[in-house]
């Protein structure tokens, strides 16, 4: 045996490949978070549950520091020692195996008392897990238990080398501590962009159609050929022989009720529902359904929500039979005949037009999924994902920002799938599920809007599967009512619509806080950052 060969200094077999073992998995673990970190992806299996929630914990401001995940260091400590423990053999000097130890010692200890401060903050200060992160810490204690098992080097020169990874530790903790959380979220300003004779602006109009309007362009619903950004409601329109339904867009109308009966038609072109009101009134004596051309063109001009599509459609017939005008008008209103209306019914929707991304689109406040007041002071639009973590980190910031301005805030939320299904504009393939969940809360708020703030709020308390997400929905709107919703297919059209504004404002990451002048990419965690926001883009209301 060589003379310099110090049994002593060599550990068995055994502790060194459990060593090994260890460095292997916590150099992965902390590899794989610091990739989704850099690509701002969702960490796998591991988000939105009552205790578990990676993404809670790895959004905190604990999650780096000095701008830089912690998983990235931790990734080089681990390499380190795995490199370490590869001169652990027969054939290492003695001066060496002791300069391995040393290391080893620093390294370990330092890996377990960064366990202990993690793991902490996980359970006394963020009060969710992460799984990821616990299995890479547990990896540290381990070893730390291990050096202090076998202390080679003896006690005393154990405790003169945990004094390096004390004060190592001690300046993380005091780096976190005393700087700045680190921002998550990028903000692109637009310059001002005032209305000249030819617009810049884009109506988007909401799925059924609408009319361009002379500025800001809206965006237009699905199938609509202009340019627009609104939803299913568009400007004053006149139409003989219809009666405006209650729950119309117009100002301070009733919501609307369904009869107990439905009717459906189907062609080629899709299935559509028609809805009767309890008591439709009647205005004068010759009041009878439109042609089916008109109702068409009813539809396209004059559709709110889809569960009141046909409603819009409806040619004003009235449930009760003592409604119907006597003789031969009442006949020929129930047999469906063609009368002459008494008087045109103008309806004239109230629009409440929110510009986003420096003015170049314009929402109605009506036509599109809104938490709050249409009316409100201040209103932006979200656009988010279900199953995004940083989604539901920036909900509570936004919850914040309602208990401080109150009425005065709305939001048009618009839910847009990462999820490649519906959303091909999205990267990788994660977010399972995410384009029904969009669909379903489109659903809720098509069946009964004073519901979809309820939905809305449901789904971000936690990470939700489709099948929970489901069981909720009918719960709030009614099994039967949600499934002939969903069947006739304007909620997939309301995201396909909600997608395309996506992928106009540049696509990438979620959530978008979308504001006149300015857009917010990524978390915003933080009640002030968010109110700051609306009082500067909104100074004068």
């Amino acid at each position: 045996m060589d003379p310099s060969f110090t049994p002593s200094l060599l550990p068995s077999r055994a502790v060194i490949w459990t060593c090994r073992i260890l460095c292997t998995i916590a150099l992965g673990i902390s590899g794989y978070l610091a990739y989704t970190a850099f690509n701002t992806s969702e960490v796998y299996g591991c988000g939105g549950g009552e205790v578990f929630d990676c993404g809670h914990v790895l959004n905190s401001r604990y999650a780096k520091i000095l701008g830089m995940p912690v998983s990235v260091p931790a990734f080089g400590m681990y390499a380190s020692l795995l490199g370490v423990l590869a001169f652990f053999r027969k054939e290492t000097p003695e001066k060496l195996l002791s300069v391995g130890w040393g290391m080893l010692t620093v390294g370990a200890l330092s890996a377990g008392l960064a366990a202990l401060w993690f793991t902490s903050i996980q359970v006394f200060e963020l009060q969710h897990l992460c799984a990821y992160c616990l299995g890479a810490h547990a990896c540290g204690l381990i070893m730390a238990g291990i050096v202090i098992w076998k202390r080679p080097l003896g006690w005393g020169r154990l405790t003169q080398l945990s004094a390096f990874s004390v004060a190592g530790v001690a300046l993380l903790i005091t780096g976190q501590l005393t700087t700045e959380p680190p921002p998550t979220f990028v903000v692109e300003t637009y310059e001002n962009t005032p209305h000249s004779a030819e617009p810049q602006l884009t109506s988007f109009t909401a799925p059924g159609g609408a009319e361009e309007f002379d500025a800001p362009v809206s965006f237009a619903p699905p199938g609509e050929t202009v340019d627009l950004i609104e939803a299913p409601v568009a400007g004053p329109v006149v139409v003989d022989n219809l009666f405006a339904p209650p729950g119309d867009a117009t100002e301070n109308s009733a919501p609307l009720t369904e009869s107990p009966q439905e009717t459906k038609s189907a062609n080629k072109e899709g299935d559509a529902t028609t809805r009767l009101p309890e008591e439709a009134p009647v205005t004068g004596a010759g009041v009878q359904p439109a042609s089916s051309a008109a109702a068409k063109s009813v539809y396209l001009f004059f559709s709110p929500t889809a569960s009141q599509l046909a409603a819009r459609l409806l040619l004003a017939l009235p449930t009760d039979e003592q409604q119907l005008p006597g003789g031969d008008a009442g006949a020929a209103i129930a047999e469906g005949t063609t009368q002459t209306a008494a008087k045109p019914v103008v309806v004239v929707p109230k629009e409440r037009l929110v510009t986003v991304a420096g003015s170049r689109f314009s929402l109605n406040t009506r036509h599109w999924p809104l938490l709050g007041d249409p009316d409100a002071k201040y209103v932006f639009v979200e656009m988010f994902d279900y199953t995004c973590p940083h989604c539901r980190n920036t909900h509570k910031a936004i919850e914040g920002a309602f208990s401080q301005f109150g009425d005065k805030l709305a939001i048009i939320a618009l839910p847009v799938p990462l999820e490649r299904s519906c959303n091909p504009g999205a990267k990788g393939n994660g977010h399972v599920g995410a384009c029904e969940q969009a669909r379903l809360a489109v659903a809720v708020w098509c069946c009964e809007r004073s519901k979809f703030s309820d939905f809305h709020h449901w789904m971000f308390e936690a990470n939700r599967t489709t099948g929970q997400a489901r069981i909720k929905a009918e719960e709030l709107v009614g099994k039967d009512q949600l499934a002939a919703e969903l069947a006739l297919g304007y909620a997939g059209d309301y995201v396909s619509k909600h997608v395309e504004l996506y992928k106009r404002v540049g696509s990438g990451a979620v959530p978008k806080l979308m504001f006149p002048k300015s857009t917010m990419t990524g978390q915003v965690s933080s009640v002030t950052t968010l109110v700051t926001a609306i009082q500067r883009e909104f100074p004068g209301n």
